[in-house]
């Protein structure tokens, strides 16, 4: 699953407004039929990005849920580890300071480490041009929730 979602690490923003191509495969495969006719301010893509990555993979998803709103991972509550929980690879993340979603790549068990790495899309990743980054740096203590939609084996 990261192996996939890395592999869009060449999607990024040519203007900073969701104006690269695959954002509406991304939204065509999580079901909007015509995401090129909505206005680029307000289809904000990150979730999407996941949802599609999940599709890909064939990893099931709630039904019903809108995989491109970040209020539809925070709603999947009993795919929520308990709070304090570690992390795995592939685990989803949403944040406390701002509506954002993307898969962990790294959590780091050392308590004195407070960042993990994650993968997404809809980021700058520190950088001027929004688009899917890997190994983003993130602290641990923004994280909101930790969704598994893969059990552990």
């Amino acid at each position: 699953m990261l192996e996939t979602a890395s592999s869009q690490a060449h999607v990024k923003e040519k203007s900073n407004r969701n104006d690269h191509p695959q954002i509406d495969a991304y939204f065509k495969a999580i079901g909007w039929p015509h995401p090129e006719r909505v206005a680029a301010s307000a289809k904000p893509w990150c979730g999407a990005f996941v949802g599609w990555v999940l599709k890909q993979c064939a990893i099931q998803t709630p039904k019903g849920s809108n995989l491109a709103a970040v209020a539809a991972y925070n709603a999947m509550k009993k795919l929520h580890l308990p709070a304090g929980s570690h992390a795995i690879p592939g685990d989803v993340v949403t944040y406390r300071t701002w509506s954002h979603v993307e898969f962990v790549t790294n959590w780091p068990l050392d308590p004195r480490i407070r960042v993990f790495y994650a993968v997404g899309g809809n980021t700058t990743a520190g950088n001027s041009i929004q688009g899917v980054y890997v190994n983003i740096p993130r602290p641990k203590n923004y994280v909101r929730h930790i969704v598994r939609l893969i059990p552990e084996v």
